[in-house]
């Protein structure tokens, strides 16, 4: 019986009360009907992930960065957020952002709560505006190769994570990790990969398997 020593979490949906962090800035900036058909191209299997990422870019080309951090800025926290990392850390656990979604977002959570590393996909910016690229380091179904790499940073094992997310981009996690936590799951396959889902609006809901799981072992 291993215990807990780290926890991944996913971000659009479950650390922030939006479910995807581009399609809120789509739409805070008025892209959305060009991305609402790169999403379609993806979702229909006509472009990869990262071609999808690279589309969605392009349209923000000369955009201000201070204006991209002021929207994403925005964006409200899940009840009880900065509540559930603080004490998993103070616990003594690794606490981990995967993200497809964007580095903006991840950069704000680990400023203003704090994590031990995070990973999501980069807007580039030069002299202060977007150029249009992206830097893809999340993508649609790899987030369980992302997390290889954390783990042999910080010397741990599938067996000893757990992951906590909403939405298709955590099953890989969910069949990896020693456990899988759905909150408030998109889909019912989501559902079907974790070994326990949490529903409500506080995240805070999840930290009774969580704790239990550092102390006993999975």
């Amino acid at each position: 019986m291993e215990k807990l020593r780290l926890v991944v979490f996913d971000v659009d949906g479950t650390l922030i009360k939006v479910k995807s962090s581009w399609q809120f800035l789509h739409r805070q900036i008025g892209t959305w009907d060009m991305g609402r058909k790169h999403a379609k191209l993806f979702l229909r299997g006509q472009i990869s992930y990262e071609e999808w990422a690279r589309l969605d870019a392009s349209l923000w080309k000369n955009m201000p960065f201070d204006r991209v951090q002021e929207i994403m800025g925005s964006i409200q926290y899940t009840d009880g957020v900065r509540e559930v990392i603080t004490l998993l850390r103070n616990e003594g656990l690794k606490v981990v952002l995967l993200s497809a979604g964007l580095s903006v977002v991840t950069n704000m959570v680990r400023r203003e709560i704090g994590v031990d590393c995070s990973y999501a996909n980069e807007l580039v910016v030069k002299n202060g505006f977007l150029t249009g690229e992206v830097k893809v380091n999340v993508a649609f179904g790899n987030k369980d190769g992302v997390l290889k790499s954390v783990l042999q940073e910080f010397g741990s094992g599938f067996d000893e994570c757990a992951a906590v997310g909403d939405d298709e981009t955590m099953i890989p996690l969910f069949d990896s990790v020693g456990l899988g936590i759905a909150f408030n799951p998109c889909t019912g396959t989501v559902e079907e990969h974790a070994d326990v889902v949490v529903r409500g609006n506080d995240l805070r809901g999840v930290l009774p398997y969580l704790l239990v799981s550092k102390r006993l072992g999975f």
